[in-house]
């Protein structure tokens, strides 16, 4: 019945003459909004309060993970995750050299490709959201290959301060639109010329984008890293955390060496 339902519901859309919006996009996209694509000046521009409504989601939806996993390690669930041994049979190799080598060289690269996504998505492809998970899977590479301390102390930006700042830079482009008399989340554009450069476009839908972008890295972030949190405190024995970690004195490996703990005693 189901089945017969969606059918007959796909064959009456088909077979009907319909009157598309989606000209209106098309004729009014670089007009009204100084960009080819069109998907793009959808989001930032025709239909921005929904996206930002969405970064907000987004934003309150990291929050929520955050608040549930941050009680896991104290109390009697902390005493739980603890006592819970992984049936999985691990590797001893905990940091493979290969990995954490390949994905310190892609870092530089994969934050300059999620910075040349997010300049042409006005025009092409890209845009704040796609370049926010390309930066956070370069983020996220970190974590993979080198530990979650090693990442944690080198990443400098807050995970709540990111999602605070995208969602405020978000809003405060659509207030400064009110500020000459047009709606809210109106975006403008106009061209400007520099030496060595020549001509270029510069639109605020790129100050809203990168509101678009923090909120997405932040909120990508601060799940990974609570549920990182998580898987960490159920290791009885965490692995060294950072190649630096690892003891490389050959005195101390030597045969008959002995220990600081051992000529203490």
């Amino acid at each position: 019945v189901a089945g017969l339902g969606v059918g007959g519901a796909a064959w009456a859309v088909m077979t009907r003459p319909l009157d598309s919006i989606s000209d209106y996009f098309w004729d009014n996209a670089y007009s009204g909004g100084g960009g080819t694509n069109v998907v793009n000046v959808i989001l930032v521009d025709f239909r921005g309060f929904d996206t930002f409504g969405e970064i907000i989601v987004l934003g309150i939806a990291a929050l929520g993970i955050f608040s549930l996993l941050e009680s896991v390690g104290t109390g009697a669930s902390g005493r739980r995750v603890a006592a819970w041994k992984p049936d999985t049979v691990r590797s001893p190799e905990h940091h493979p050299m290969m990995l954490v080598v390949a994905t310190r060289l892609l870092l530089p690269l994969a934050v300059a490709v999620g910075l040349y996504i997010f300049l042409r998505g006005h025009n092409q492809p890209g845009g704040g959201f796609i370049a926010g998970l390309v930066v956070s899977i370069a983020i996220l590479m970190q974590y993979m290959a080198s530990g979650y301390s090693f990442a944690d102390q080198r990443l400098r930006a807050d995970h709540h301060s990111l999602i605070g700042a995208g969602v405020l830079i978000a809003a405060a482009t659509g207030l400064g639109s009110l500020a000459f008399g047009a709606p809210f989340l109106t975006s403008a554009f106009d061209y400007f010329s520099l030496p060595l450069i020549g001509e270029f476009e510069l639109a605020t839908a790129m100050l809203f984008d990168t509101g678009v972008a923090l909120t997405v890295i932040g909120a990508v972030m601060l799940a990974l890293a609570q549920l990182s949190r998580v898987a960490q405190s159920a290791e009885k024995q965490p692995p060294p955390e950072t190649l630096e970690a690892m003891d490389v004195d050959p005195s101390r490996n030597r045969p008959g060496a002995a220990s600081t703990t051992e000529a203490g005693r």
